[in-house]
This record gives structure tokens, sequence and C-alpha cells, in this order.
């Protein structure tokens, strides 16, 4: 050193005397004595090694007395010892060694160490140090000023940083203990082993707890990366949501959880200089890891992953520069020695805001799950229920609301699957939706990720639309027909959604939009029986609504007190004139709503599931009835009617011949009329109770043959012994060419199959005459005999 120096806050940047000590620890004198130093070896002793080096600053003789004061950076050296000698004699001996008892004490300032210098002397500064880190030696030699100036700022950085730390750790622990997500324990865990690793290596530790705890810290430092290395991997998986966004790769958090046990009992046994390396490649794996799986899921839309990626980079900067450093391939300066701390201040603050901004998101997806349909990824009926008011400032004027009602979607799921008849449901709803891009007088939703849909999917069956500004919203749907009517592909098999439209109307001012939902519900119901591609809302199907509700409840108490009752209308042998046979017809005359007709109120039972209930109580009514007057009814047959739904029934046929055995009845004097044979076209249950009652002695009539859903299917798969001609094709048939030709060709068809006609609904007597013609075999119409009680058919007979 020049005998003019008098101090810089720089680092010495000169490569320093140094020297290697052999087996035999040295003192300082012999040292000086017996040492050769040169500057060849100041670099080895800079990176890890298990040896001990000296290293020798000699000073120019000085004029007047002069003090400097000698700083160093790195306080995890394990023995580090300062020797001032002066004229050959050590005068001045400083421990700080990390592994050493500190002597002279000192108020803590780092790693610092008086140079007092006097006239007529020579001066030398020897430094040992030995340790299984690295040996990096950063020093500055400087004025007692400088040294005070530097010691402030270093007081204040350190304040800066531990007091961010402490902060954030503080505000996580409290959202962890307020939510209790895992992500946040191991953030919390990885916070403090970064807190507790960079007290000592950035040399602030001391000045806030003992240094015998800091030395303790030191010598499991690696240790210390070791457990942040696998906190920060558990932080990620759980951070990232890998086990529902990437499952494949959270099977093998086991393993890595076995290779980190590993590597922290590796850490523990094996020398600091032998596992820096091994330590390096896991950091480094671990690092590649998480910053692949943070791009994965950032590709798949989760943003938080975004900030995690930016709060990666900042350490992985951090760390690399500090590990440069400390390995001698960076110089020391202001910059690089802070490097660590503030990358990993700004990471441990990036992954703070990354924790907020996913709990946000992840409120923002629960509330996005909560409004819209998992399938379709439309808004949802808890979007329209509760939703839909606060989303929109709606309209005053006259709102449309549309409601598009799907049918054949339970037969669909039974054909190809519950999951791909959503899928099919859920395509044509975004075909809507998309068409519905265009319209300009579409109300649409905002939802919580700040999509939007035009279309509200209420279920798999029922999908709404609202419109205003607009007279009638039939230009629309018009509009809306094509896409209505286009096939959808499934599995190899095309399908056409069958659809019915119903249109409510109002002022929002004074009616809410669940009530128009309702009353387009009505008429959507209404437009299946249309011909119309759509149908608005009127009075009288609410009317008719409440009357059917309410005709459900008395059906039901009519049921449970036996308020039906049956009459008979005779069948006639047309050849003869003679009554052959009698249909049992059923009835219901109600306390206050009078006598209600069948067409009212069975297909209302069929509908809600009450059919079988009243079939059970006609049969024990009629076979009671017939058990009481067998004798007057010996020859004849009696019909009664039975829904195809019965069919479904799992042991219908065998309770029905169970039932004709408690009453001693033969089934051979039963015929049995199954009405809406529709259901029976595909359904293996139906034809298997019906092929069991026609061996058991039951005959099987199709009731209304050639109106509604019979079908020449059915007469395969049913192999009735009779048919029954709807009164539709009869009642105009003196004068309609059409009908007249279809029941010639029914009857026609029945005598080639061998199948018994019966023609109901003759009321004149050239009907009648028309029928005999054919061949037709039976009739029974209001030209022969009315419906009549019991007791009349049994005086007629």
């Amino acid at each position: 050193m020049p005998s003019d120096f008098t101090g810089s806050t720089d680092y010495l940047r000169e490569p320093l005397l140094t020297a290697q000590e052999g087996p035999e620890r040295l003192a300082a004198e012999d040292a000086l004595a017996s040492l050769e130093f040169g500057t060849a070896l100041f670099h080895p002793a800079s990176d890890l090694s298990a040896q001990a080096y000296w290293h020798k600053i000699e000073f120019a003789p000085v004029d007047t007395p002069t003090e400097l004061i000698l700083r160093l950076s790195n306080i995890m050296i394990d023995e580090l010892d300062f020797y001032l000698l002066q004229n050959g004699e050590v005068v001045r001996h400083w421990v700080r060694g990390d592994t050493q008892p500190w002597s002279p004490d000192a108020a803590y300032a780092s790693i610092w160490f008086p140079v007092e210098l006097q006239p007529g002397s020579t001066h030398q500064v020897l430094i040992r140090k030995a340790s299984e880190g690295p040996l990096l030696l950063p020093l500055r030699l400087m004025s007692p000023p400088q040294f005070e100036q530097l010691t402030e700022t270093s007081f204040k950085i350190w304040a800066a940083a531990a007091g961010a730390l402490l902060i954030l750790l503080i505000h996580n622990t409290v959202t962890f203990l307020l939510f209790r997500y895992p992500a946040y324990g191991f953030y919390i865990l990885f916070h403090s082993l970064v807190f507790l690793s960079l007290g000592v290596t950035q040399g602030f530790g001391p000045w806030l707890w003992p240094m015998a705890f800091n030395q303790f810290l030191g010598s499991i430092i690696l240790t210390l990366y070791t457990l942040s290395a696998w906190c920060i991997f558990h932080f990620s998986l759980q951070f990232l949501q890998i086990r529902t966004r990437l499952p494949g790769w959270w099977r093998y958090r086991r393993l890595a959880d076995l290779a980190f046990a590993s590597a922290v009992l590796v850490s523990l046994v094996v020398p600091e200089y032998a596992y820096a390396t091994p330590f390096s490649v896991l950091q480094g794996a671990v690092s590649i890891y998480c910053l692949y799986l943070g791009f994965k899921i950032l590709r798949t839309g989760f943003s938080p992953a975004a900030l995690f990626l930016v709060a990666w980079s900042f350490f992985i900067v951090g760390a690399a520069i500090g590990g440069m450093v400390f390995r001698s391939q960076l110089p020391f300066n202001t910059f690089t020695e802070h490097a660590l701390l503030i990358s990993t201040v700004i990471e441990l603050l990036c992954f703070s805001f990354s924790l907020t901004q996913r709990t946000r998101y992840l409120e923002t997806e629960k509330n996005q799950q909560l409004l819209t349909s998992p399938v379709s990824g439309l808004a949802n009926r808890n979007y329209f229920i509760n939703h839909l008011h606060r989303q929109h400032a709606l309209p005053n004027d006259r709102v449309h609301l549309v409601l598009i009602q799907l049918s054949g979607i339970t037969e669909l799921s039974e054909a190809v699957g519950p999951e791909s008849a959503m899928k099919a449901s859920a395509t044509l709803a975004q075909r809507i939706n998309q068409a519905l891009e265009s319209e300009p007088h579409i109300l649409r939703h905002r939802l919580p990720n700040l999509s939007h849909s035009n279309v509200i999917d209420m279920d798999q069956e029922n999908l709404v639309f609202l419109c205003y500004q607009l007279d009638s919203p039939g230009a629309i749907i018009e509009h809306l027909e094509p896409v209505l009517n286009q096939t959808i592909h499934l599995r190899q098999l095309e399908f056409q959604q069958l659809f019915s439209i119903g249109v409510a109307s109002g002022d929002l001012n004074r009616i809410d939009v669940t009530t128009l939902y309702q009353h387009a519900q009505l008429a959507a119901r209404a437009n299946w029986r249309s011909t119309q591609l759509w149908s608005p809302y009127q009075q009288d199907l609410q009317s008719r609504q409440h009357r059917q509700l309410m005709l459900v409840a008395e059906m039901s108490k009519a049921i449970r007190n036996h308020d039906f009752h049956f009459e008979i209308q005779p069948k006639i042998a047309l050849s003869t004139g003679q009554i052959n046979s009698g249909e049992v017809l059923l009835r219901w005359h109600h306390a206050t709503l009078g006598r209600v007709s069948p067409a009212d109120f069975i297909p209302l039972a069929e509908h809600v599931g009450l059919i079988y209930q009243l079939t059970q109580l006609i049969l024990h009514q009629v076979l009671s009835w017939m058990q009481q007057h067998a004798d007057q009814l010996h020859g004849t047959t009696l019909a009664i009617n039975i829904s195809a739904r019965d069919l479904l029934q799992q042991n219908f046929a065998a309770g029905v011949i169970e039932l004709c055995k408690g009453y001693g009845i033969s089934p051979g004097s039963i015929v049995l009329e199954i009405t809406e044979t529709s259901v029976v076209s595909d359904s293996g249950l139906a034809v298997d109770n019906a092929a069991l009652l026609r061996s058991a002695g039951f005959s099987l009539s199709i009731d209304d043959f050639g109106a509604g859903y019979s079908s020449m299917q059915n007469i395969h798969r049913l192999q009735p012994d009779e048919i029954k001609i709807d009164r539709l094709f009869v009642s105009d048939l003196d004068s309609n060419p059409t009908h007249q030709t279809l029941c010639r060709s029914l009857i026609q068809l029945s005598r080639d199959l061998h199948i018994h006609t019966t023609a109901e609904g003759i009321e004149t007597e050239e009907q009648l005459k028309l029928l005999s013609s054919w061949g037709c075999h039976s009739g029974q119409g209001y030209f022969f005999h009315r419906p009549m009680s019991p007791e009349e058919y049994i005086g007629l007979l």
C-alpha cells in the first residue's frame, strides 16, 4: 500500500499476496517467516477448498500516525484470523471465523479490523482463512469516516431488507391462518428459510440474533438452501394446481420428496465444498422444472402463473449472480454484493402478489363455475335467478324472453350415454349463442371471467335469451331456425334436435324475469301442439296450467279414496248384431269440479306418473265386479284400457296374472287395450311384458290404431289379437274418400294378418254398412249403445 493511501470505499482489485498452509497450523510470525507469498495462488484461494490459506498486505512507511479500517463482506469463512504485525511482531489479533468464538468483543458491523500505522515502523497484515465453503475475501480498506458512513448505509440496507421480509412474512402468515391454503404454508416456510439464510450470507443476521445462532446457521447453510428448494417445489405444485391441471406430473412428487430428503441428509454429513456442485445441479433442476410447469400452466389460461414466472426469473438471476460472485466468477461490487438480497425480496414480493392474484383468480373461477354451465360455458340457471338483475341495468321498455325447449335428450342419453347427450345439447347452445352475436338487440350477459354470453343455459333441455327494443322477436327466431335444424354428429350418429319455442313479453317495471320465464315455459309447452315456429304466451295458458296442477292434486286424493268408477260400452259383432264384448271406460265425478273428462285426466296421469296407481285401481274394481257377476258374464269378454307406460313396469305382467288368480277370473275373458304405443317401440321390457300376458291367455288390443303414435312396427313387436280403428277415421267415413281408403286398407291388412278389427265411434247406418262390406269384425259407438253403468250392461246382456 503506498504511503499516501488514505482509504477507499471500493473493493481491493489487485490480487493479494497469498500462500498455502501445510498440514500443520502456523503462528503468524512463523507464517510470515516460512511461507512464500505470491499472487499466483490468490484465485485458487478464493474458491472452494479444504486447504488453509494466508494473505499478506504490506504497508509503506508513514510519516504520521495513520488509522485505516479493513472491512470484509463475507462472514461465512469458518476460520478467519486477522493479524497486525509491526516490525515483524504481532501487535493485534482479531478472531472472526464463522465457527470460532469472536475476539476481541466489538459492536457488530460486519467483519472489520482496525489497522493503526506508526511512523518509523514496518507494518503487515496477515489473514489466515480456512473453510468448507467459499474462501472469497472481498476487502475494503478505508478511513474511519468512510467506515462509519458505509456502516450507516449497511444498517439502512439491512433494516430495509429485514423489515420488508418480516412484514411480508407476517402478512402471509395472517393470510395463511385465515385461508389455510397449503401454498401459503409452503411459501411461509420458504420465506422463513430464505430470511435465515440471507441473514447469514448478507451479514445482517448477527444484527438480529445471537452470534452463536448465526454461526450454527452458517454451518448448515446448504441444508437451508436444500430445504428452501423443497419448499419452493411444493409451493409451485400447490400454487399452479398441478394436482388438477397436470395430474400426470403430480404423481412424481413423492419421488421428488425422496430425492430432497436424501439431499438434506447428504448436506448434513458431506463438507460444503464437496456438496456445493451437486446442490447447484439440484437448484438448477428445480428452477427449470418450476419454470416449465409455470409456462405450461400459463398456456392453459391460469393468469397468476405469469407473476409466478416473473418471481422465479428474478430469483434465478439473483441466485446466479450470487453464486458466480462466491465462486469468484464475477467481481465483488456494490451491485453484485446485494444482487441476491434484492432479487430475493422482489421474488418474495412477486410470490406474495401472485398469491393474492391467485386468490382473486380462484374467486373469479369459483363464481364462473357457479354462474356458467360446465359443458357449454354459457350463463346458467343460477346466473338467471340470482345475478341477472345485478349484471344489467335492464331496459325499462318491453323485453322478450325467448325459451327454446329441447326434446329427446333422455332418449339420446340412453343411446349414446349421458356425457355425449350433454355435449350434443351444449353444441346446440353454443351454435345459438354464436348465431346471436350479430343481433344488435340481444341482451348480453357479462361473466366473471370477463367473457359474455348471449344465451342462458338453464339446463340440458331449456335455453333462454332476451331481446329488447323490438315489437316481436319473430325475425330473430326465424334467423335461428336453420341453426336449430342443423344436424349434430355423435359417434357415427346423425342427430337432429327436436325443439319448441315459447315467448313471453313484458315490462320489467311490472313483471320480473322469473315470471317471464314461467310464462315462456307455458308458451313452449303449447307450441309442441302447434304448427307454428314459436308461440307467444297467452293468459289462458296459465289458467290451464293451474287447472292441471289442481287436477293432479285432486286425482291423487281420488285414487286414495277410490273415487273413480267405471262404465261399459258394448262392442257389437257386425255380422250378427249381437253384443260380444264390452269396453271398460274409467269415470271420475268430482264433488266440486263435476264430471272430469278422461281426455283431461288420463294424459295428465301418464305425464306425472299416476297412471300406474290408476291402472291398479281400475283392475281391482273391474275384476271384483266380474267375480260378483261371473254367471251373467259367462261367454263374454271385457276390454280394460292400460297405458303402454304400464308395460314399462318391471313386474306388471306378473302382477296382473296374480291379480286374476286372486279374483278367480280367467285371463281369456280379459282384453287389454294398449294406448300410446310409441313408448314400446324400442323397449324390450314392454315387449317381454306383452309376451308374458299373451302366454297367460290375455288378449291384447292396440287402441286408436292409425292415429297418434301407433305404427306398423308395434303389430310386429306386440303381436296383438285386435286393432281398434280410431274414431278419427270413422266419424266422417261416409263423406271422406281418404278415410274410406285408409279404413278399407287397415281392415284388409288385419284380415291378412288374422287380427280382429274393431271400429270405434260408429254413429250412422252408412258408416256401419261401409265397414261391414269391407269385413270389419266388430264396432262400437253411439249408433249401437252409449257407455252405461255395469248394472245396465248386465241387464243388456
